[in-house]
């Protein structure tokens, strides 16, 4: 299911890697596998995420590329893009993303 919901953003060129984490660091669901992404960043990220507004998108500008940290209810989405990605394209999935009831 959570596969299924996720399937646009992941799908979109310069997504490297999709984690859904819930608060205690535990990587609910990865696609692909998070090759290099320990679990040490993982947490950081995760404490990131907890710092912004409850509903923010908070966008990371790395080296290598981007991170989006979207919260969802008690977990967070965590999207990792390469330099040449469109962010207006990853934003707008992430915005438009529709979890079942």
């Amino acid at each position: 299911m959570i596969e299924a919901v996720l399937r646009g953003l992941t799908d979109l060129d310069g997504v490297r890697t999709v984690l859904l984490v819930e608060s205690d660091g535990f990587v609910v669901f990865s696609q692909p596998s998070p090759n290099g992404i320990d679990s040490a960043l993982v947490e950081s990220w995760n404490a990131l995420a907890n710092q912004a507004p409850s509903e923010a998108l908070t966008t990371v500008v790395m080296e290598s590329g981007y991170l989006i940290l979207k919260p969802i209810e008690e977990r967070v989405l965590m999207t990792v893009c390469e330099r040449s990605c469109n962010l207006g394209n990853v934003r707008h999935a992430l915005q438009n993303l529709e979890w079942p009831a």
